[in-house]
């Protein structure tokens, strides 16, 4: 790899890195959590899944959670804090009553104060007039409104001339959010989007906007029903074998966090077009120990179908073979998959809970209005083909002590089985090791499973995956896991059963709230089809991957964040590609001042796509920019705010992207930008 031509552009971004250690004050002041430790595993993030998790975190520091009343669900919700320690919180507020004050949170067996400060985030210890004296139904009226109207173009140069003469609309995005919010007890609200290309108020879009959705969600609506949505929702049961449309991370250096939990059916206010729910949820009190969620949903999606006719019924039948999940509709082969196929879906569960956790029973039914037939391979030899998909699952949530348990089996109408079981242990009062196995049947069915594994779905793939968190004192904090798994069946370009194995090690050193450096290497093998003319059988492909990262603080208002990224992939026929990537990122926030912002400036320089580099950019408010980098060369971007009064803040985001051809001196330019208007009542 020719990195000399990048070594004018290199120098200056790794001075950065290592002078960012020496350039930080002395003060105490706040850095900033960083999303992207919880999206480690950007190759499969979806912006409908990241926004409700950077909501959450816009929203509860202004209105934070009360410790003494919110549930465990509600705890969880964020995503910053382990199962075990909201189980150790819940159990501690039940046996000593009430919390007097944030300062007893020290006293939760197992929780340390960077614990403390992550739930101070987005919940307190709350005193003085309960706003939730007021009445639900003054809700509707009272509370906080929220209207975002965002446009700007998208930046992908190669989607812009292929649509240029057959797209209905011109490249830009369209996009505006109303929701109104109420003591967190109440939301509700308007979503509406067009993706650059797409047509509105004309063509397919004569109603206006290419998406619609929208929301009502209520909590705490007497004392039976303990929620209600109407309207576009997300559901959620157990470990995610049956159902989850939510939220859920990864794998990521946080290993403490696998365990999922939280509210079974929530509010959806992103704007993507696949996973949601349409149509009314409830979770309902049955007792004092038991609830009940119920939902049901009727809503079109996007497919691909196909007209087959029968010679020996003389009929035809219209198939689909695959949903389109990308919600793009600007040709008229894009509009002709939009709404083709109904799907109806129906889900009950039941929890029983106890001081020492919970166990549910999960059922999910899927009726579609055409067959899936999905076309023929071997690797689907199970795959769900028919109109109608039912299974069941259980679920459980045990704690005592150190030691918190938690899995869920389920089972396909076909007889497929899938089980997943873990452990959570804190096994020293400065380390905690986690442990979870999955065996995910080759014949289990299912649409909306998304469980902690390799691959996605629920099937075909049976792995351990142990992690440790070790936090040596306060200032350092060592986190590794090693993962390995086997496919006992055929997958998408493997035509054998395969394995693989994945590590992962970082190494973090804090200073105060000013400093943080950290380490982090990952090491992933796995297997595919051997590339040889007319070879057969299956090579090993190995992925490195080592990256440095320091996060200072300059000043109050100046915050510092410097990263070098290495990667190699080894195929085991020979042939290794090499990449390279570095940034330096300032992001300002001046005191008692309206304006506010960041800086990115990044090289990068891969031999191939097979050795590219993702990394998680911040962005306009519910927003998210997760580029992958291949090829050389180089890219900035820019993010403003400018708070014109209380209610009133503008955004913008400029981004440009250079990449040089391998080929010849010619250098390839993308740039996008885009605006948004943000007025809170």
């Amino acid at each position: 790899m020719k990195t000399i031509r990048n070594k004018g552009r290199l120098l200056p971004v790794l001075l950065f890195l290592f002078l960012s250690i020496a350039l930080h004050a002395q003060q105490e002041s706040h850095v900033e959590e960083n999303p992207e430790k919880y999206f480690t595993d950007a190759e499969s993030a979806a912006e409908s899944g990241l926004i409700p998790y950077l909501e959450l975190q816009d929203y509860h520091p202004e209105k934070p959670l009360d410790i003494n009343k919110a549930t465990a669900g509600e705890l969880l919700e964020p995503g910053v804090i382990s199962a075990q320690l909201i189980a150790g919180l819940i159990s501690y507020r039940e046996q000593l009553g009430p919390f007097l004050n944030n300062y007893e949170l020290q006293a939760i067996p197992g929780w340390e104060l960077e614990d403390i400060r992550k739930l101070l985030q987005y919940a307190r210890v709350l005193t003085g007039i309960d706003t939730r004296q007021q009445q639900l139904s003054e809700g509707f009226l009272s509370g906080t409104n929220d209207l975002v109207v965002r446009w700007g173009t998208s930046g992908r140069n190669s989607d812009r001339y292929g649509q240029s003469l057959n797209s209905e609309g011109p490249y830009f995005t369209r996009a505006l959010r109303y929701r109104h919010t109420f003591d967190g007890r109440m939301s509700y609200g308007i979503t509406a989007e067009s993706d650059p290309g797409e047509a509105i108020f004309r063509k397919s879009n004569r109603h206006g906007f290419d998406f619609y959705s929208a929301h009502l969600y209520i909590r705490q609506l007497g004392p039976r029903v303990r929620s209600l949505a109407l309207g576009d929702y997300s559901a959620r049961f157990g470990q995610g074998l049956l159902l989850q449309s939510g939220f859920a991370p990864g794998k990521s250096a946080e290993t403490a966090l696998l365990a999922r939990n939280g509210r079974k059916i929530n509010q959806y206010t992103a704007f993507g077009e696949a996973l949601f729910f349409r149509g009314a949820g409830a979770t309902l009190a049955c007792g004092k120990k038991t609830e009940l969620t119920v939902f049901y949903s009727s809503r079109r999606r996007d497919a691909n179908t196909k007209v087959l006719y029968s010679p020996d019924s003389s009929r035809m039948e219209t198939i689909f073979t695959s949903f389109q999940t990308s919600g793009l509709h600007r040709d008229s082969t894009e509009v002709a998959d939009e709404k083709t196929v109904r799907e109806q879906t129906g889900g009950v569960s039941l929890t029983y809970i106890s001081q020492s956790g919970q166990i549910s029973v999960n059922t999910l039914n899927i009726l579609f209005d055409k067959s899936w037939a999905p076309a023929p391979a071997a690797y689907r030899l199970y795959t769900f083909r028919g109109r109608y998909l039912g299974a069941g699952s259980a679920d459980y949530q045990w704690r005592y002590r150190n030691l918190f348990l938690f899995g869920e089996t389920a089972v396909s109408g076909n007889g497929g089985v899938s089980t997943l079981n873990g452990a959570i242990a804190s096994v020293h009062k400065n380390a905690t090791i986690t442990v979870l196995h999955r065996q995910l049947g080759a014949r289990y069915q299912s649409v909306y499973a998304a469980p902690f594994a390799e691959v996605s779905g629920a099937s075909n793939e049976n792995g351990l995956f142990l992690g440790a968190d070790v936090r040596w004192t306060r200032r350092w904090q060592i986190n590794a896991y090693a993962d390995v798994w086997r496919h006992p069946w055929l997958r998408y370009g493997v035509n054998a059963p395969s394995a693989g194995h994945e590590y992962l090690a970082r190494v973090q050193w804090q200073k105060g709230k000013v400093l943080t450096a950290s380490a982090w290497w990952q090491s992933e093998t796995k297997q595919a089809n051997d590339p040889a003319e007319g070879a057969s059988g299956l090579i090993s492909i190995r992925r490195d991957r080592f990256r440095v990262h320091v996060i200072s603080k300059i000043s109050m208002s100046l915050e510092s964040r410097s990263r070098a990224e290495w990667s190699w992939y080894r195929p085991e026929t020979g042939g290794t590609a090499r990449g390279f990537m570095a940034y330096q990122e300032f992001v300002f926030r001046p005191v008692e001042r309206a304006f506010s912002g960041s800086f990115r400036y990044t090289v990068f320089d891969t031999d191939s796509y097979d050795s590219r580099i993702y990394t998680y950019e911040n962005d306009l408010f519910s927003a998210v920019s997760i580029p992958a980098f291949s090829g050389s060369g180089s890219r900035v971007f820019v993010n403003l705010k400018w708070r014109l009064s209380e209610r009133l803040k503008l955004e913008g985001r400029f981004e440009e992207t250079r990449v040089r051809s391998r080929i010849d001196t010619q250098e390839n330019v993308e740039r996008a930008w885009k605006i948004q208007a943000r007025y809170q009542w």
